[in-house]
Parts: structure tokens; C-alpha cells; sequence
């Protein structure tokens, strides 16, 4: 049961529904295999995209004793998308502010640097740094 379990996780959607349809046909067989994790693997292959799949899920949570319903109730919000407005989503927080970046920038390093250390005239003294 486990390797069919892990099965419904496969890329190939021939896979999964194999899978589902063998987990279904092992329950006929013997139902006592309706296991927490069984149930919760056949709940998250409700939502996969092919039907094949979806269909056997169904029918497997079914012989466990599970009764499967639509998802979608018969009220106009179904079918336009809207929320009500109790239940809608609120505004996100506004973005912290920002605090002056600690980036290195070559002109302020330079206005440092001219600061410390002025030459002058046109002495050669400072031309290698060894004489002050």
C-alpha cells in the first residue's frame, strides 16, 4: 500500500490514476486498509489536474467510508468568484521604512580620503607616502 501511496506523487498522470485505481481495487479486497496516511494521500489527490485521477480517488474514499462532495455550493459568489464581504482578504501592512544603505560609494570614500590628508603645493615629498 505504501508503493501505491507513493505513486500518487508521480509526474506521469497514467501513474497516479494506476495508482488510485490499484488503492481502490485493494480496498474491495480488504477494508480494514483505510489508514490515516491512505486517507490523506487519496484527500491530496482530489485536487490533481487529470479527472482519471480525481474519479478514482473518489471511488477509493468511498470504500472507506468517506462520502466525497463538490466543492462548490449552488450560490451566485461560485460562479462569479466574489467574497463576501466578511471574509475578504484586508490591505497589506505598509513596507517598513528604509534606513540609509551601508553600500560602499567611491565618491564618498573620496571626499573621506581628500579630508584626512591635504598636499601641499607642488611638493614631491608625498609623491610614495615615506616622507611627511
Amino acid at each position: 500500500m505504501c508503493a501505491f501511496i507513493y505513486a500518487l506523487n508521480d509526474a506521469d498522470e497514467r501513474v497516479r490514476a494506476k495508482a488510485a485505481d490499484e488503492i481502490g481495487d485493494q480496498l474491495r479486497k480488504n477494508n480494514c486498509c483505510c489508514s490515516p496516511q491512505l486517507t490523506a494521500a487519496l484527500t491530496c489527490a482530489l485536487g490533481d489536474c487529470d479527472k482519471k485521477v480525481v474519479r478514482e480517488a473518489t471511488q477509493a474514499l468511498e470504500l472507506c467510508g468517506y462520502e466525497v462532495v463538490e466543492g462548490c455550493c449552488d450560490k451566485p459568489c461560485c460562479h462569479t468568484g466574489c467574497a463576501p464581504s466578511g471574509c475578504s482578504p484586508s490591505a497589506a501592512p505598509a513596507p517598513a521604512p528604509t534606513s540609509d544603505p551601508k553600500a560602499y560609494f567611491p565618491s564618498r570614500f573620496q571626499d573621506q580620503k581628500q579630508s584626512r590628508r591635504r598636499l601641499s603645493g607642488n611638493s614631491l615629498s608625498n609623491l610614495f607616502g615615506l616622507i611627511d
